[in-house]
């Protein structure tokens, strides 16, 4: 049975990012996981083949619910704000998370066990083409190419997320990543956000 499709893949992962959470995925054994969602060792290898089999339903569950972000994408005043809201859908995913099982993800990451820079590179080609278009109308003031731009943004924003991580989430998260976006793209003074939006970033 495919793990997606078995009874308790839900209950086991939600259980799961609760320890994790908590605990960072590495103390997390799966008796933990068994024994807080009430099942038996069983019942959780008919699900997932191990911890990491979890964390790949975790994260496909999430790139699974674009709808938010494609909202944001819509909503958008302009293309700069359109790159900014797949960038605040990531953002969003690391808050939910919380600082432990994101480190855990990113630790993972580099360890080269999971894609996640991969993904995030996946949307390049947009970022390139809507730096392009910013560029053009003068949101962006940065004359660098945008092939440059783009990659550097999205790495920035991933390396501030491991520092926030690193702090226990000793910073506002979206804010830090949104003023670096700015500075890092240079964008016109019109379109930066100001204190007070900056400071409704982060609930």
């Amino acid at each position: 049975m495919a793990y997606r499709e078995a009874k308790h893949a839900a209950l086991i992962a939600d259980t799961a990012v609760k320890l994790f959470k908590k605990d960072g995925y590495e103390h997390v054994s799966v008796n933990d996981i068994c024994q807080k969602a009430g099942i038996s060792r069983s019942s959780f290898y008919m699900a997932f083949s191990g911890k990491r089999d979890v964390i790949d339903y975790i994260l496909d569950r999430t790139k699974a619910d674009e709808k938010a972000m494609l909202e944001g994408m819509l909503d958008a005043d302009n293309d700069f704000e359109r790159m900014w809201s797949i960038a605040h859908r990531y953002l969003q995913v690391a808050l939910e998370f919380g600082p432990t099982l994101t480190g855990s993800l990113l630790q993972l990451e580099l360890d080269g066990s999971l894609d996640i820079l991969k993904s995030v590179h996946a949307v390049n080609d947009w970022y390139i083409r809507l730096t392009k278009n910013c560029q053009k109308s003068g949101v962006i003031l940065s004359t660098e190419p945008a092939e440059l731009l783009a990659p550097m943004a999205t790495e920035m924003a991933y390396m501030v997320t491991y520092k926030w991580c690193c702090t226990g989430a000793g910073f506002p998260l979206i804010r830090e990543a949104r003023i670096r976006a700015e500075m890092c793209y240079n964008v016109a003074p019109e379109y930066r956000m100001t204190e007070e939006q900056l400071d409704a970033l982060d609930p």
